[in-house]
């Protein structure tokens, strides 16, 4: 949750995932760590504040964090994704939350999960869903169509990382949407979230400023007490 982000972004994407509900009434950090509750030591890569800690259970989750500003939970290495501090097979799972699209070298990051995640290990990814499917997305669109046509690094990682994690030698078990929603009550609630999104890792850190001007102004006409806005994640649960 944290490359490319600048100062604060990591309290912002916390804020963002714990403020996100589904019908069930989950939020997407427990839906993310539901996978990894029976490994042993789960490496959390990119972990900004580290939200997942909180849902495994103690002294089973290890964070790593390229700049670890902000390490509200410990322990938290520092160190690239690429070139982790740890011997082969150390881990017995890792997460990937809302980051895989914004990382630059994709073939190192998987080279080196592999050399971490023991035989067997489980990798989660939870990324960003760019698919239209339930009524509420439909209904909206038109307005949010533009958000993920540009701005990412990594588009392909969006609905296809299935694909992508497959190609890096992964066996993909699982693959499940979610289309989590956050309260949308007012104007400036419409706003902010198109501020934060980005920042959060939920739409792509870049943006257009145009497209950011027009979604905000349409969220702003449509926001009402108990309306909600859509941020619907995939999840994929692959082995070693």
């Amino acid at each position: 949750m944290t490359d490319g982000a600048g100062p604060g972004d990591d309290d912002i994407a916390e804020r963002v995932l714990r403020a996100a509900g589904s019908r069930d009434g989950n939020g997407p950090v427990r839906w993310a760590a539901a996978p990894l509750l029976t490994a042993g030591l789960v490496l959390d890569l990119c972990c900004g504040t580290g939200p997942l800690a909180d849902e495994l259970p103690a002294g089973r989750w290890l964070g790593v964090d390229p700049t670890a500003r902000n390490p509200l939970r410990k322990p938290v290495l520092r160190a690239a994704p690429w070139s982790l501090p740890l011997r082969a097979g150390a881990v017995d799972g890792i997460a990937l939350m809302l980051v895989l699209p914004g990382l630059p070298d994709l073939d190192g990051l998987f080279a080196e999960i592999r050399r971490v995640l023991r035989p067997g290990g489980t990798l989660v990814v939870v990324v960003p869903s760019a698919v239209t499917r339930s009524a509420a997305e439909l209904r909206l669109a038109p307005l949010l169509s533009p958000v993920h046509r540009s701005g990412w690094l990594h588009r392909s990682a969006l609905d296809q990382a299935g694909w992508l994690l497959a190609a890096a030698d992964f066996a993909v078990l699982s693959d499940d949407r979610v289309p989590f929603a956050l309260p949308l009550p007012d104007p400036a609630a419409a706003h902010a979230l198109v501020a934060d999104l980005p920042r959060a890792g939920v739409w792509p850190p870049d943006l257009p400023e145009a497209v950011r001007a027009r979604v905000a102004a349409g969220l702003a006409r449509r926001a009402t007490p108990g309306r909600t806005l859509p941020i619907p994640l995939r999840r994929l649960v692959a082995r070693r």
